[in-house]
């Protein structure tokens, strides 16, 4: 995550962060919010220790011994003086396009927008390498347990070692293995729709849309009888590369083979730690643009290929790779990735994150009225789509970088993802979506 942080810094002045987004109805208090912060983040030095490589070779580590002198994290208040509108406030975009200063030991910050009638929209920027999406959920629920009289430390509990570590030796053989099976790719490499890797500004914005409780139930119906109950995933997968190739249709362009990593989280299902750092694997797919034509078919090849990469043991091959490249600089790691995929390293990048902060209903004393992830995506491959489920409603993110992907070509692939969710024909379409969804463009508005 370091070294993508600086990769995106080195083409595109910004950096590699995520959000997460609560919109919440009145009675936020953003001072308590504001003092709640200092406290857990004074006991928890994680949360604001620079962050930086050891004598400039060993891997990127926290400087926890100087947290004592790093700001404590910002809690920035924005009043509108407007009812809260469907748009997502302009800051939100501000920052996913900026960078946090990680080195002085910036790596969260909040944003609070309070609307007249006292609604208000927070949201979390954060480093990618202090949280993963999985964590920002549990800090958020550690953070409110704090504003009903937890103790403010978040350090997570040490995790056990495994019974038998693998030698050096093992995991050495574990990450050429993997390389050899991601090189692989390069007999059929993949094209995004943001192209290869390019110098030009960050222009980072998203949309989100917004289904009904009845539209999801019965998108939540078709997944399990498509892709089954345990494997949802691959159904959203699915229907996002399917709409990522009726954007290549319309431009008359060629995809090439679809390559798309997969994030698996490898915390236990009840796991409450393990808040910070990443605890992801994850697990790529490889697929011909011949299955993109019929979905079931699409899915039975994403399920084919998630088997046997189980079976095979590449999910630790990942992590065993990952960990051998936190010790490479970061032009090293990045050009190890993208290394015989024809300067790309994804054909877009996709997320299913399953039930989002489920059985919260307040956030220090405020209702949820919805909440959402938003990961940034880097100019290539320019294109990403982040699902998840809100009391009973799905949201869909798509994040893009604005210079590679058109107004036109956003609304060919929201449609057909839509489309696909539902089961719908496009020949079918009355022109509108209706009032199941309800869609939520971030802008720059006045």
């Amino acid at each position: 995550m370091r070294a993508f942080d600086l990769e995106a810094h080195r083409f595109h002045g910004a950096g590699h962060v995520s959000q997460l987004v609560l919109r919440l109805g009145s009675g936020f208090d953003v001072a308590a919010f504001r003092a709640l912060l200092a406290d857990v983040a004074r006991a928890t030095p994680v949360l604001h220790a620079p962050v930086g490589r050891p004598f400039g070779i060993a891997p990127p580590a926290y400087r926890l011994g100087r947290a004592v002198r790093a700001p404590l994290p910002c809690v920035a208040l924005h009043e509108d003086d407007r009812e809260r509108p469907a748009d997502l406030p302009p800051v939100l975009r501000a920052r996913l396009n900026g960078r946090l200063a990680m080195e002085q030991g910036e790596l969260l910050r909040c944003d609070v927008v309070r609307y007249r009638g006292g609604d208000s929209d927070v949201v979390l920027t954060w480093a990618h390498l202090l949280l993963d999406g999985a964590g920002s959920e549990l800090f958020v629920r550690q953070l409110d347990a704090c504003f009903h009289g937890a103790a403010p430390a978040l350090d997570p509990p040490t995790a056990a070692p495994p019974a038998v570590a693998p030698s050096l030796a093992e995991r050495g053989r574990l990450a050429r293995r993997w390389q050899a099976y991601l090189t692989s790719f390069g007999a059929a490499p993949p094209r995004s729709l943001g192209g290869p890797r390019r110098r030009q500004p960050q222009a980072l914005d998203y949309d989100v849309r917004t289904l009904s409780p009845a539209d999801t139930a019965a998108v939540v119906e078709r997944a399990g009888a498509v892709a089954g109950a345990l494997t949802p995933a691959l159904f959203y997968l699915a229907a996002t590369m399917r709409a990522h190739d009726a954007v290549f249709a319309a431009r008359g362009g060629d995809p090439g083979h679809y390559v798309v990593p997969l994030p698996v989280n490898l915390r236990p299902r009840s796991a409450h730690g393990a808040v910070f750092q990443t605890n992801v694997a994850l697990l790529w797919f490889h697929v011909a643009r011949r299955h993109v034509g019929d979905l079931a078919g699409l899915v039975a090849e994403l399920a084919r290929q998630r088997r046997e990469a189980i079976r095979d043991g590449l999910l630790e091959a990942s992590t065993a790779a990952m960990d051998f490249l936190r010790w490479a600089p970061a032009r090293l790691h990045t050009w190890i990735a993208r290394r015989g995929l024809g300067g790309e390293i994804a054909s877009f990048y996709f997320a299913f994150t399953g039930e989002f902060l489920p059985d919260l209903t307040t956030f220090c004393g405020a209702e949820i009225a919805n909440g959402f992830h938003v990961p940034s995506v880097m100019p290539s491959p320019g294109s990403s789509v982040i699902m998840s489920v809100r009391a009973g409603r799905l949201n869909v993110a798509h994040i893009y970088q604005g210079n590679a992907v058109t107004a036109d070509e956003r609304r060919v692939l929201q449609e057909r993802l839509l489309d696909d969710l539902r089961g719908a024909h496009p020949e079918a379409r009355s022109g509108a979506h209706g009032a199941g969804v309800e869609t939520l463009p971030l802008r720059s508005s006045a």
